[in-house]
């Protein structure tokens, strides 16, 4: 039996008093998230190898918002989340919270970063929102980037990790030659 599954899910919407929102691919989870204001705090690219692997791609697209402004509407029990550092370049605990149902990664919660959450640009429900307000700000981890991917026209270029939680970052994965920004 074939499920039809509808782009964007039901109940979704654009830029409505200040969110939208986002949503998995079966549809099964969906949060709002703030379209601007102190509620949404950066957006970014991120070329570490742990995003590239747990998003398999060669980049994930990022927001940052924080907790207090990251509202479940469903499916916040059909979230399976898996928490480990080994693969974090900055040694800090990354939590990532993914549908159970489709197994979509709706966002990530970093332990050296709390109170925020980093959902996917990908996920947000109005396209013409990824292109607009959820257009990337900064492109992180450029040392990780394939040599076949242009730089992103973003406003800032980080060689490394950008969002370290003010502690000065020198990745696990570079051993004594780690830069810190």
């Amino acid at each position: 039996m074939e499920e039809k599954i509808a782009l964007p899910s039901e109940g979704a919407h654009g830029e409505r008093d200040g969110t939208a929102t986002a949503t998995c691919y079966c549809g099964a989870v969906q949060i709002e998230v703030p379209t601007e204001g102190e509620g949404l705090v950066d957006t970014f690219i991120c070329h570490c190898t742990d995003c590239r692997k747990i998003t398999a791609s060669m980049f994930a697209s990022n927001f940052v918002v924080k907790d207090t402004h990251l509202k479940h509407l469903r499916g916040e029990d059909k979230l399976t989340r898996f928490r480990q550092k080994d693969t974090i370049a900055t040694g800090n605990y990354m939590e990532n919270s993914f549908c159970s149902v489709c197994g979509t990664l709706l966002y990530r919660r970093s332990s050296g970063y709390p109170g925020m959450s980093i959902p996917r640009i990908g996920t947000i429900d109005d396209f013409g929102l990824q292109e607009t307000k959820f257009k990337p700000r900064i492109e992180t981890f450029e040392k990780d980037r394939c040599a076949w991917l242009k730089p992103a026209s973003v406003k800032e270029h980080v060689d490394g990790a950008y969002y370290t939680g003010g502690k000065e970052w020198k990745s696990m994965h570079d051993g004594a030659g780690g830069k810190g920004n």
